[in-house]
């Protein structure tokens, strides 16, 4: 009786153990014998840039072709007032510039008249310099020569007037004579004195008058004309700057209006429309849904595996899987893993394993599509998967903590 009692606790013992085996590794026996994985991808949301109604969309199933254009939002009722303004805002900067443009060459004109008419007077001034200074060098030379001729009469003088042969008033005269020619000469001398630096002055831009007083107002007109030039060349440069800068705002101005107007959504090539949120003459606001849609070049399988299953899985592990029709086994990678706890859905795979049920984690495998797959868009179809690297041995171990 006691050998029985021992025997049937071995029993009852090994029922349990393997009804735990049983249940611990009830998912990964499921998910090898049933095709419980799907083929899936990432599906996206569009939604609508602007206000208006949708036009024209791609209906579920279609693919985007060559102009990416998945559906149109269109609005009559687009507000005009900033491209008015922008308009406005062009026309007086080109008025500005047109009118400023004028302004300057006039100044131009003006400078180069002045420019002319002080060439001229300089050119005037010097040559009357030149003039004067040789007539006075002329005039010195005679005067010098009349004072050596009266110095010689006043020796005479002094000699006839010793003998009594002359009288002191003739004597006197000839002095005078010799004190006038001197005074003449130093006049003469101090005229060439002053026409020299005159001329050395005029040399450096400094025309003075034979009074001395400046003669520079041809010169301060010139001046003033440049200066007015220049402030002219300063402000016109401003305002083709403000000219540049209205029209790059009256771009932006007409492209920005034109597609509040109309506007399309668009998406990459050959993606396939998953479905229409939105439909024809819906009216819409910025951000709202109009429509889903998946990249069928990205081929994903959505696998419901145990939470162990999911912990000893890494990413980047191999995976063998088979799609229902189909005999020959592909081989994929683990994308990533996701504990029961937070599963991705609806809203970022575009199919969900019909497996899939609370207390279930999740692997997501990617694979290679070929030409034919990414025809055919295969989402929604079941799918064997199964991981070599994890058996049912691995998953025990680690449930019993082995």
């Amino acid at each position: 009786m006691g050998k029985l009692s021992q025997r049937m606790v071995a029993v009852v013992g090994l029922v349990l153990v393997l009804a735990y085996s049983l249940w611990i590794g009830w998912p990964y026996v499921e998910s090898i014998v049933v095709r419980d994985a799907a083929v899936t991808t990432w599906v996206s949301v569009t939604a609508a840039p602007i206000r208006g109604y949708t036009t024209d969309p791609l209906y579920p199933g279609a693919r985007v072709g060559a102009d990416r254009r998945l559906a149109t939002i269109t609005d009559e009722f687009a507000d005009p007032r900033d491209l008015a303004r922008a308009r406005s805002d062009l026309a007086k900067a080109e008025a500005n510039v047109s009118a400023q443009t004028a302004v300057v060459e006039g100044l131009l004109g003006s400078v180069k008249k002045r420019s002319a008419h002080a060439a001229g007077y300089a050119d005037t001034f010097g040559h009357d310099l030149d003039a004067e200074i040789s007539g006075a060098k002329s005039s010195l030379q005679s005067l010098k020569e009349r004072r050596r001729l009266a110095g010689s009469e006043v020796e005479r003088m002094q000699k006839l007037q010793a003998a009594k042969l002359t009288s002191a008033a003739a004597y006197d005269t000839a002095q005078a004579q010799v004190a006038t020619l001197d005074q003449e000469i130093s006049k003469t001398e101090a005229d060439i004195a002053r026409a020299t630096k005159r001329k050395s002055a005029a040399g450096s831009g400094v025309f003075l008058s034979t009074d001395g007083t400046a003669g520079n107002t041809t010169f301060e007109n010139l001046t003033d004309a440049q200066v007015r030039l220049s402030h002219a060349e300063a402000l016109l440069a401003l305002q083709k700057a403000e000219l540049e800068a209205a029209r790059e705002v009256m771009d932006m101005t007409q492209l920005f209006y034109e597609r509040s107007r109309e506007l399309d959504i668009e998406v990459p090539q050959d993606a396939m429309v998953w479905s229409l949120i939105s439909g024809p003459g819906a009216p819409v606001q910025p951000g709202t849904p109009v429509a889903s849609w998946v990249d069928c070049r990205i081929m994903l399988v959505d696998v419901p595996i145990s939470d162990v299953e999911t912990a000893l899985l890494d990413v980047g592990a191999e995976a063998e899987v088979v799609l229902e029709g189909e005999h020959e086994v592909r081989i994929g990678r683990v994308l990533l893993t996701r504990g029961s706890a937070g599963t991705l859905g609806s809203h970022d795979l575009a199919a969900i394993a019909r497996g899939r049920r609370p207390g279930l984690g999740q692997a997501i495998v990617k694979l290679e599509p070929t030409p034919e797959d990414v025809r055919a868009c295969p989402i929604g179809h079941t799918a064997y998967v199964d991981f070599p690297g994890v058996g049912l041995f691995q998953l025990l171990r680690a449930r019993l903590r082995l």
